[in-house]
């Protein structure tokens, strides 16, 4: 006779297949979270690190169908300020007030879907070479806004600013795509 399933090991099991699920479901839009608030590449990977592990700890205190990216963005932005603070003075690229609006922004849900990559390729290529360049460069591997800065002998402030205005330009157009194509069915 085979002894009876662990009603406890199943319910484990459950939970750990429901966090991988919502997890790597949202990893995408996290990752982009939490390069809004930080400053370089590498300082949002040490922190998306640290947030996957507290989310995991935390999970129990998840509440199964609610929103868990609102729920994994509270604690990336907690993350966030203890890095920070942790880092002192080389982590603060922006204001503390800053990097709220950044944050509120980026964890606003009309972001929240990537676009399709041929959809954000033909926006790509309606930008300006130099606008195109500036974008492209800015996600390389290990590239920061202040790394930019310095090479193109403009302050920090001033290339933030023209990302952010390009990614607004960037996200103008996949909207007018994405309504061109969905009036089109």
């Amino acid at each position: 006779m085979m002894p009876a399933a662990d009603p406890q090991a199943a319910a484990s099991s459950d939970r750990m297949a429901e966090f991988v699920e919502l997890y790597s479901g949202n990893y995408p839009r996290l990752q982009y979270y939490v390069m809004t608030l930080l400053p370089g590449a590498n300082d949002a990977a040490d922190v998306l690190q640290e947030t996957s592990l507290v989310l995991w700890r935390k999970f129990d205190s998840f509440q199964s169908g609610t929103n868990f990216f609102a729920w994994a963005c509270k604690i990336a932005r907690l993350q966030a300020m203890k890095y920070r603070a942790r880092q002192g003075r080389s982590a603060k690229l922006f204001e503390l007030h800053v990097m709220e609006l950044l944050a509120d922004e980026a964890s606003d849900d009309q972001y929240g879907r990537t676009p399709p990559l041929p959809t954000l390729r033909s926006c790509l290529d309606k930008l300006s070479a130099d606008e195109k360049s500036l974008i492209l460069r800015r996600y390389l591997p290990g590239m920061s806004v202040k790394v930019l800065a310095t090479e193109l002998g403009r302050s920090a402030n001033s290339v933030s600013h023209t990302l952010g205005r390009i990614r607004r330009l960037l996200l103008e157009c996949i909207k007018r795509t994405e309504a061109r194509e969905s009036a089109g069915r």
